[in-house]
């Protein structure tokens, strides 16, 4: 059985237990999705939604949540991006488990491929604030401008600015990258 987050989050507040066990039932397999798009690390985006669980779990009464799932995802999306942050060590370009399904490419193509997903993951994380976190949401999370602006109390048009800035820099960010490619391939 499904609920809404209003429901969810009355029943929390009457009893905690079944509360959070309801929310974990309806709302773990989406964290997990949404921390796994940032760390490709399924390990990791357990151990962080679980965190997100227990610090639910230990939130009173008198804390007021207004959108359950917004505020899940939010919790996750920054939990992530600490974890991220604390760990730079442990997602360099070596480190990152991708997966090609195509057996054919050879391993430079694996390599330059690594190398561009490390590279446009600094650029992301480097975005100013809001700008990467309407990104993600919008590019990773798969959420439409109108459910970015709803989730994160801006207008639409402040979405819309802020995309524009986003793609903007991973553009220019990325010829440069492109130029310096060739720069090596020239020496």
């Amino acid at each position: 059985m499904s609920y809404t987050d209003t429901e969810l989050i009355e029943i929390f507040y009457e009893d905690k237990a079944r509360g959070i066990e309801l929310i974990f039932k309806q709302y773990y397999d989406i964290l997990c999705r949404t921390s796994v798009r940032m760390t490709k690390d399924p390990a990791l985006a357990e151990d962080v939604v679980q965190e997100i669980f227990y610090e639910l779990y230990k939130k009173n009464s008198e804390t007021k949540i207004d959108s359950l799932l917004g505020y899940l995802k939010r919790s996750v999306y920054n939990r992530t991006l600490n974890k991220i942050k604390s760990n730079k060590d442990k997602f360099d370009s070596d480190d990152i488990n991708t997966e090609i399904s195509d057996k054919s490419i050879n391993s430079q193509e694996t390599l330059e491929y690594n190398e561009l997903e490390t590279y446009v993951n600094k650029v992301i994380d480097s975005l100013p604030e809001k700008c990467r976190l309407v990104f993600v949401m919008n590019r990773f999370e798969g959420l439409s401008y109108k459910q970015v602006a709803e989730k994160l109390e801006i207008s639409v048009k402040t979405v819309e600015n802020q995309m524009s800035k986003a793609l903007r820099i991973l553009r220019t960010e990325l010829a440069d990258y492109k130029k310096l490619l060739k720069n090596e391939q020239i020496e």
